[in-house]
């Protein structure tokens, strides 16, 4: 006889200890013997979350990723969105809101060790960078992305005072986005998150992002234009030199897709942890990528997997 027992291996819900239970009884009911480690969460570098106990969701290309840390914040309703690598550090930008209906809050920017997933530090966005879907670097100067809006901020010393210090608002077409942001060369790339149609994402000097004139960014200042899938949440440029995308809607399948950054064409596609946000390049030649399934406010999707996570491009199969 099985004994009905509370578990003691995470924090959960009685409903969680419910299902655990019956997991148990249906194991002994097929003769198997299931040890409580079977279902132990993985401890993993910084917070997890204390307001579900679910074990991590199995991931398509799961051999390909490498180094995994709770996303910071998750205890606090923070949804992470922006990602971006500089040398040891991983650059998030996240939003709070734990109500599926409330898609900006208060935003912070975290900085995760990227060797050990440590946090180094946070301060605040600005109020009108609500949901701050993209971040990249260009030398010291950190760039965040806000639907019809790009900040430049300077790094160095919004880390030493522990505040946001803007350098300059621009505001964007929103025809353009921005969504996302990957940086090449003294270019920024973003383009707009769509569901259908045929958008392009556009690369943009960084002199005229940050030149003095107040007239927004337009198309007519793209340097460069090319196709984009649809379902873009993020990107980076990759070793080779090729863009990936990051492709995720809600709980469908997601994926990453590189593109040649002349042309546009799709040079390969694979599945992705369901949830998939930014993506970042680290030096090392890994790509990293953080997700929001799991996340307070995305908590009643099927993929529990609330992580930044290393991914190796040379494991990834195609699909």
């Amino acid at each position: 006889m099985i004994a009905w027992r509370k578990r003691s291996n995470g924090p959960g819900t009685g409903a969680d200890e419910v299902r655990a239970n019956r997991r148990e009884l249906l194991a002994a009911g097929m003769g198997l013997c299931l040890a409580p480690a079977a279902f132990a969460r993985p401890v993993l570098p910084g917070d997890a979350p204390s307001y579900d106990a679910r074990e991590l969701t199995a991931v398509p290309n799961e051999a390909a990723i490498g180094r995994r840390y709770w996303s910071p914040g998750l205890n606090e309703g923070y949804v992470p969105q922006g990602l971006t690598v500089h040398g040891d550090e991983i650059l998030i930008a996240a939003y709070r809101s734990t109500e599926r209906d409330q898609d900006n809050g208060p935003a912070r920017l975290f900085r995760l060790g990227r060797r050990d997933g440590r946090l180094l530090g946070s301060f605040a966005l600005p109020a009108t960078y609500g949901h701050p879907g993209g971040l990249a670097m260009v030398r010291e100067t950190l760039f965040v992305a806000n639907s019809g809006r790009l900040l430049a901020l300077d790094f160095k010393e919004s880390c030493r005072s522990g505040e946001c210090v803007p350098l300059k608002e621009t505001r964007v077409d929103k025809a353009m986005g921005p969504s996302f942001l990957a940086a090449s060369g003294d270019r920024l790339w973003f383009g707009p998150y769509r569901r259908e149609g045929a958008p392009s994402v556009h690369a943009v000097s960084v002199a005229r992002i940050l030149a003095a004139a107040e007239a927004p960014v337009g198309l007519a200042d793209a340097e460069a234009t090319i196709p984009l899938p649809l379902f873009a949440q993020g990107a980076t440029f990759g070793p080779e030199s090729s863009l990936w995308i990051a492709q995720s809607s809600g709980n469908r399948p997601a994926f990453l897709s590189r593109l040649d950054a002349r042309s546009g064409a799709v040079l390969a596609r694979y599945p992705a942890p369901g949830g998939i946000e930014d993506l970042g390049h680290a030096p090392d030649g890994r790509l990293w990528a953080v997700g929001e399934a799991g996340t307070q406010r995305w908590n009643r999707w099927s993929t529990f997997y609330p992580l930044v996570f290393e991914i190796d491009p040379g494991k990834l199969v195609a699909g």
